[in-house]
């Protein structure tokens, strides 16, 4: 009896612990109503579409060192700026379309970064990338579309 209770509690646990803002390569829910990516934001994975792979921050990748970055698009020009690991990051950036930015500068010193700095180089300067976006998440689609970069807000 005691067994089957603690069964059911798992299960039960299971269940609703799970949200559909959870990180997930096939699924991420978009809410249309926020038009802004506006705010302070930190990378938790990246993400592999073709191969169905998800790399979370470890201390080999990212020398655990975190990568949180800004965007602010309530001024002219729009800023974008943060930390990536062990070096800071400025720059512009405009929406292209919707769900869709470029940005105009990056502007950091790549010096003795880790990995996960690299990776987030080379998503958010892939051209114009595009995004999905909700209360909780972001996710950035770079290299065509078969790759993201997953970030949560701070």
């Amino acid at each position: 009896m005691k067994i089957r209770k603690i069964l059911i509690g798992l299960v039960l646990l299971g269940q609703f612990s799970c949200t559909s803002n959870d990180i997930s390569i096939n699924s991420f829910k978009d809410d249309p109503s926020i038009t802004t990516l506006n705010g302070t934001w930190k990378v938790v994975s990246f993400d592999d579409l073709t191969a169905n792979t998800t790399e979370f921050k470890t201390q080999e990748n990212s020398w655990g060192k975190d990568i949180v970055v800004t965007f602010n698009d309530n001024i002219n020009p729009k800023l974008f700026s943060g930390k990536v690991t062990t070096n800071s990051v400025q720059g512009e950036f405009e929406y292209i379309n919707q769900r869709q930015f470029k940005l105009k500068g990056y502007g950091t010193t790549f010096v003795g970064q880790p990995v996960w700095a690299d990776k987030f180089g080379k998503a958010v300067l892939d051209g114009n990338v595009t995004f999905r976006i909700n209360s909780e998440r972001l996710r950035i689609y770079y290299d065509s579309k078969t790759k993201s970069v997953t970030l949560t807000k701070e």
